[in-house]
């Protein structure tokens, strides 16, 4: 029976995965192909029979659920919205509403700092617009983490004509549970120790602390099995001191957390403990042998058919491979421990720590070797932080004259944790960089685990080699990007601004680096130091700045920050704001050689106009060309008597730069443009577009990041693809 739901979940995540990743795809031919090999496998083995049918199921319900989102396309038009969740975002709020209109009824997202009530309902003037997808490769893909929770579309509010308040009375409850958390806490403790408590109860995102991250303590800012499993046993616990029938308190815990999962709209970590406690307690009451690897595996099964995206979720995902650990690897390693508290203790956190180990590395590009250390001494803490929280939420209406120590305990505990979280990150050696979503490493690294712990203790010669080899396999893949051996040249989709990545074999140079802020949004912090540091890059050769617009330098301090950079490059008109980095000046016909080509100054700027300062460069790798020229204006491209197989388009496509005497003279093949969707300026406009007529036009408003790799010939590649997931 195990085996069986083990292949009809593995069938059920083949389905989806493939529809991700190839939604294009007839879901009719996929149900013909899948029934028939269904059919034909019924005759060969009933195992391939059951894979076929749930690989069928995953796909058409990702299908149906993707198609019953009906907006496409940016919409603006009345919409009556019910707020339906509500969190707070450092000083802002994000609230998930129910919305309909004409031609739209589906759950969206606003951000405001605005302060409404869970049931709030408004008339309003809006434009509701899918969620932005990710446009470069390897960074936070924010529009699959909303699909996740069955949200496609943000909603910015123009005018609000009505208001009332919804009469539901889940919604109600929902409002008041939020207002007495917020209020009990943030009134006994600190900011710091309140924030965290909140986020632990809401499952909001008030505390932002790299610390934790970085340690693989996420696990308690987010509302989690943990938790709920905490919450069970503290009921349980009290009923059997009240001499209360186990079947009466197991009823009255699921009860409470059932309550408390609708008021907190079921995560999914809430939903899969939920499942699991339903079957331990029929298996209970019918008196069969519980299989907790069973229950978990049908809980995430119902997940899936419930919402196939939930595989986009990265809480979903570790919740379930942390406690498949415990349930597989800690029986295995029980065996070798005593039975004192501490060693049973350590025992456990490495199996889950060695469980997620991998996906860890996978999604988040490191680990930290302290990860154990600090579970081990934060959970105890943060268990003994859960029962006050538990008795304070519960009994704060009775006997809150008497709770002061209460708090005052809670208060000195949470910023234990957070002082011990900060002090285990600051040893900075023992985080470990891995290539970010390296799927062949984080594959590796899991196999590595689950062959420890099944090779037998007596077989000493084995567990030698094993280790041996694996030892030797795990520092070449350290070292794995001193191979690197790619030559590319990437126009990152940075917004509105130019960033320009050179990979020569492994050395890295940068041509302008972006700015730090447009319409608050940081593209250093959100998108070039996570992209760099993805691709595993430490060291950057040089950072050619073209001139000091904030849309081309800004990214700079940042960036200085992150990166060991060999040289800061710019023109004599340019050192005002880069003086700090003690820059490089480059002059006309300078050359700074790669190991395949080389990159020339062709233009110093014109001084005294801010844009016809811009430094020129020509690249040339393996004898292919590539302009670039900053900003320069159209009135000082007369100046410029250059050939170039590529052209890096002036000014994000502005109708200043780029006139078509220009074109002719360069007579590109290929044009690039950067420039940040629906910008103020136009950008690009149709009077440039028009003067490229005849070459090919590559733009990350469309394309996203565009790496063009130089192999035997050019060749080009786009990030997006034009789909609803790339």
């Amino acid at each position: 029976m195990r085996k069986n739901i083990f292949i009809a979940l593995i069938g059920i995540l083949a389905g989806i995965g493939l529809f991700i990743n190839f939604e294009t795809i007839n879901p009719l031919l996929i149900m013909l192909i899948g029934f028939v090999s269904a059919l034909i496998f019924t005759l060969i083995d009933k195992k391939l029979s059951i894979f076929a049918l749930t690989f069928v199921l995953g796909f058409f319900l990702s299908s149906q659920n993707l198609d019953s989102y009906k907006l496409r396309n940016y919409e603006e038009s009345k919409l009556e919205i019910t707020i339906i969740e509500k969190r707070k975002v450092n000083d802002d709020y994000r609230y998930f509403v129910k919305a309909r209109g004409k031609g739209i009824d589906e759950k969206s997202l606003i951000f405001t700092d605005e302060n409404f009530e869970i049931g709030d309902k408004f008339l309003i003037d809006g434009q509701i617009s899918l969620a932005n997808k990710n446009t470069n490769p390897n960074l936070f893909n924010y529009r699959n983490y909303l699909l996740s929770k069955s949200i496609a579309s943000n909603i910015k509010i123009n005018k609000i004509y009505k208001k009332s308040h919804d009469s539901s009375i889940i919604l109600k409850l929902r409002n008041e549970f939020y207002t007495y958390i917020h209020n009990i806490f943030e009134i006994h403790l600190d900011k710091q120790a309140s924030d965290l408590v909140v986020s632990v109860i809401l499952g909001e995102n008030l505390i932002e602390n790299d610390d934790i991250k970085d340690l693989g303590l996420t696990h308690i800012l987010a509302v989690s099995g943990l938790h709920i499993d905490l919450l069970v046993t503290f009921i349980l616990y009290c009923f059997k001191k009240l001499n209360i029938n186990y079947k009466y308190g197991y009823i009255f815990a699921l009860l409470i957390a059932l309550l408390y999962g609708s008021l907190i709209s079921f995560p999914f970590s809430v939903i899969r403990v939920l499942i699991i406690y339903l079957i331990g307690f029929l298996a209970f009451l019918y008196q069969f042998p519980e299989d907790k690897i069973k229950s978990l595996m049908i809980a995430a099964f119902l997940i899936l058919i419930i919402n196939p995206f939930a595989i986009l979720n990265v809480g979903f995902v570790l919740s379930f491979i942390a406690t498949s650990g415990i349930y597989l690897l800690y029986p295995k390693l029980k065996k070798y421990l005593n039975n004192r508290l501490i060693s049973e203790s350590i025992g456990f956190i490495t199996c889950i720590q060695a469980s997620i180990l991998p996906f860890v590395a996978y999604y988040y590009g490191k680990i930290n070797i302290l990860s154990i250390l600090a579970n081990f001494l934060i959970l105890p803490i943060f268990s003994i932080c859960m029962y006050i929280i538990f008795v304070i939420v519960l009994f704060y209406p009775l006997i809150h004259f008497i709770m002061l120590p209460m708090f005052t305990l809670l208060n000195y505990l949470i910023n234990s944790i957070l002082n011990l979280t900060f002090m285990l990150n600051s040893i900075k050696f023992l985080n470990i960089d891995f290539i970010h979503q390296s799927i062949l490493v984080s594959i590796y690294l899991y196999f590595l685990v689950l062959v420890s712990v099944y090779i037998k203790k007596s077989n000493k010669k084995l567990i030698k080699e094993f280790y041996t080899i694996n030892l030797l396999a795990i520092v070449l893949s350290l070292g794995y990007d001193r191979l690197n051996t790619e030559i590319s040249y990437s126009m990152i989709d940075i917004g509105q601004g130019d960033a320009f990545l050179i990979n020569d074999r492994g050395d890295y140079y940068l041509i302008d680096v972006g700015g730090p802020k447009y319409d608050n949004y940081d593209s250093g912090e959100k998108i070039l130091i996570p992209y760099l540091k993805s691709i595993g890059v430490k060291n950057i050769k040089a950072v050619f700045i073209s001139h000091e617009d904030s849309d081309h330098s800004g990214n700079i301090e940042i960036l200085n920050n992150n990166f060991n950079i060999e040289n800061v490059v710019t023109s004599k008109n340019n050192i005002n704001t880069l003086r700090k980095y003690n820059p490089k000046i480059i002059e006309e016909d300078d050359k700074i050689r790669l190991k395949d080509g080389y990159i020339k100054c062709i233009f110093e700027g014109v001084a005294g106009e801010e844009n016809a300062e811009s430094l020129g460069l020509l690249v040339n790798i393996k004898g292919a060309s590539i302009l670039t020229m900053g900003d320069l204006p159209k009135e000082y491209e007369n100046l410029i008597d250059q050939k170039a197989d590529i052209l890096k388009v002036s000014h994000h496509g502005s109708k200043t730069s780029t006139s078509k005497q220009f074109v002719e003279n360069v007579n590109p093949k290929v044009a690039l443009i950067s420039a940040g969707r629906n910008n103020r300026y136009g950008h690009p406009t149709a009077e440039v577009i028009e003067n490229l007529n005849g070459v090919k036009i590559y733009n990350t408003q469309n394309d996203g990041m565009v790496k063009i790799y130089f192999d035997k010939d050019v060749r080009i590649e786009r990030y997006l693809k034009g789909r609803f997931f790339k």
